[in-house]
């Protein structure tokens, strides 16, 4: 048995500044009739480096091992080309634009709405998109996946299959129907958004974790025949601001974090310090108001009053 790959441009429209925005797929198919289809998109937010590096990984093994796959894998590694070559969470433009807050598009609207609507059409009918996301540089945060309160019921079960740390319920928000995922589920097409991790032990374990997830995944929905990690009998999840913990400062200066990230903390332990290097003083101690999984940690930079510190899934919850 053999693979088809394709690449393909799935929309393309012409800039000011005389280049294209242009999002590419590549697809693997086997040709033995298999029916299943995996959507794998990453790059939405520029600044979210390790989605790349899953994409390759996960290429890298279909092409190495390619008897095991059955049915259609595609692959979208940059839908936000212009914020990834500047490393920019928005696209690059005086307005700041959040992609992923601008589904599902239209046909005649901006350059940004064309793109998104093709993108959403593109990924309409597949068996499951998972939508990749990873943590900017001044954060770190453990395998999660994200679903919607009002999905997250039908949804849990099969997300086990994607070994995360932690799956994650969010509230209910308005922000949510124009996410590419919220898009999707609207549209009729089972997504899931996942949040790589991005702890200190750098860029490979996260998209090992990721890529181990994806193909138990793959396993369970009949498109994969090669050896998987088995999934784990039981994931955390975390319901919204009942179990979530969010810890903020309240003075501004220089977060200098004690490595706590996937770790259990009890409320008082310190999760780190702010510092004014001018005075040379420590101006704030930021500690754990319950005890819990540090799942969210800020890395050492600057902050200001309200800026976020870390989430703590409440230890009463787990």
């Amino acid at each position: 048995m053999a693979i088809l790959k394709e690449i393909t441009s799935i929309a393309s429209v012409s800039l000011a500044i005389g280049e294209n925005w242009t999002v590419r797929r590549c697809r693997y198919r086997s040709d033995d009739g298999a029916g299943g289809r995996l959507c794998i998109a990453t790059g939405i937010h520029g600044d979210e480096k390790t989605g790349q590096l899953i994409a390759y990984d996960v290429a890298r093994r279909v092409k190495n091992e390619p008897h095991h796959l059955h049915g259609t894998l595609d692959i979208y590694p940059m839908l936000n080309p212009l914020g990834l070559d500047l490393g920019k969470r928005t696209l690059p433009s005086s307005t700041q634009l959040d992609m992923n807050r601008s589904f599902p598009g239209s046909p005649e609207g901006t350059v940004m709405e064309i793109i998104c609507h093709h993108i959403l059409e593109d990924m309409k009918g597949a068996d499951l998109v998972l939508d990749i996301h990873a943590c900017p540089q001044i954060a770190a945060e453990i395998y999660g996946a994200r679903l919607h309160v009002h999905e997250a019921e039908a949804m849990i079960e099969e997300t086990r299959a994607l070994c995360p740390e932690v799956i994650w319920v969010l509230p209910d928000k308005p922000a949510y129907n124009a996410t590419l995922t919220g898009s999707l589920m609207r549209a009729g097409t089972k997504a899931i958004g996942l949040e790589a991790d991005s702890r200190t032990e750098g860029t490979q374990r996260a998209s090992d974790q990721v890529v181990s997830g994806i193909f138990c995944k793959m396993k369970e929905m009949g498109m994969w025949s090669g050896e998987t990690v088995a999934p784990p009998a039981s994931v955390p999840v975390m319901h919204g601001a009942r179990d979530v913990a969010r810890v903020t400062c309240t003075r501004p200066g220089m977060y200098v974090p004690v490595e706590c990230i996937g770790e259990q903390v009890e409320a008082g332990d310190v999760l780190g310090v702010i510092i004014d290097a001018l005075e040379g003083e420590t101006v704030e101690t930021v500690v754990a108001p319950a005890g819990g999984l540090v799942f969210t940690q800020r890395r050492y930079s600057c902050v200001y009053p309200g800026t976020l510190i870390a989430r703590l899934f409440r230890k009463e919850r787990a």
